[in-house]
């Protein structure tokens, strides 16, 4: 099968087309026919082989980059009886050491239960573009967070791909939003449906004249400590990404009674489930740009350049 990947991790220039060997489901997995995917900042980190790559993904050759996918299955392995040919799908392959696969191919091995079944009607290029950052902001705001109906949610980093969905996610959780977000974001952040927007260029983003039950700092910049003032008595903080000045804060957090926590995303078929149904009612997942699988390289260098409006998408069936 034909796909984007590198013999030499660590080589942004070496990632290319390849032809490589076609994959066969295990037990419990499916095979799918890859029509759509995207870009995420793990995929960077594997090509580059950071630090981080380590735990985002095997060490293997050659390495197929790729996370979000959404295609149809062919193929099933042994004891899969919830899905069938032909079914379309979504999901996205885990963040893990362990995982060998990519989904920038024409075929991508994946446990059935880490997808969800695409609503009829629901495109397949939304569908390659919302796994990793819908389920981070769904986890986030109503596992991590506790967001109930009715209550204030703090976005930073409201114009990514996190963000941006998380504003969605968060109105239909039943949420007031308030999005923090650079100038050049604001009229779009706004059109996303966010209650508030504020222009942190412009504006204090810690100064607010209510507490909010949640802050999600999609954009992994601020901590804890940070937001103490504007965080309810019994509010959660919320990070993509620890760090030193998150265990400071989970910490501190043990002494009140409010949380400090990170997001660990997982690709569950209920949560994914539910992303559908809300993809076929209407939810949008901003798009700053989509490139063909051939020009997979580019995508990734225009994740570098920063100045995002939401994701990159991939298309990948017919764009080799």
């Amino acid at each position: 099968m034909r796909a984007i990947a590198t013999p030499t991790p660590g080589d942004l220039h070496a990632l290319g087309p390849m032809d490589v060997p076609t994959p066969a489901p295990g037990p419990g997995q499916v095979r799918v026919t890859v029509h759509a995917s995207s870009v995420n900042p793990a995929d960077s980190k594997i090509v580059h082989w950071t630090s981080q790559a380590r735990y985002l993904h095997a060490r293997v050759s050659p390495l197929i980059p790729g996370y979000d996918l959404a295609g149809v299955v062919d193929a099933l392995g042994a004891g899969v009886a919830d899905l069938a040919v032909g079914d379309r799908v979504f999901g996205h392959l885990p963040f893990a050491g362990k995982t060998t696969g990519g989904a920038w191919a024409e075929h991508v091995v994946i446990a059935a239960s880490e997808l969800g079944r695409l609503p009829a009607g629901v495109d397949f290029s939304p569908a390659g573009a919302i796994p990793t950052v819908g389920l981070t902001a769904l986890q986030a705001l109503r596992d991590r967070g506790g967001l109930q109906p009715g209550g204030r949610v703090l976005v930073f980093g409201a114009a990514g791909g996190v963000g941006a969905l998380a504003i969605g996610i968060g109105k239909r959780l039943g949420a007031h939003v308030t999005a923090v977000c650079s100038t050049y974001a604001v009229e779009f952040v706004r059109g996303l449906g966010a209650d508030v927007v504020v222009d942190r260029k412009a504006a204090d983003p810690l100064a607010h004249d209510a507490p909010f039950d949640v802050i999600l700092d999609a954009s992994a910049a601020y901590s804890y400590g940070q937001c103490t003032a504007i965080l309810s008595k019994s509010g959660s903080f919320v990070t993509t990404l620890p760090s030193l000045a998150f265990a400071t804060g989970k910490l501190r957090s043990l002494f009140s009674g409010r949380t400090c926590a990170f997001v660990v995303v997982k690709s569950r078929r209920a949560d994914l489930d539910l992303l559908g149904a809300w993809l076929a009612d209407g939810l949008v997942v901003p798009v700053d740009e989509r490139y063909a699988i051939r020009n997979a390289p580019a995508a990734i260098a225009r994740l570098a350049g920063g100045g995002l409006l939401g994701k990159i998408a991939v298309d990948v069936a017919g764009a080799w």
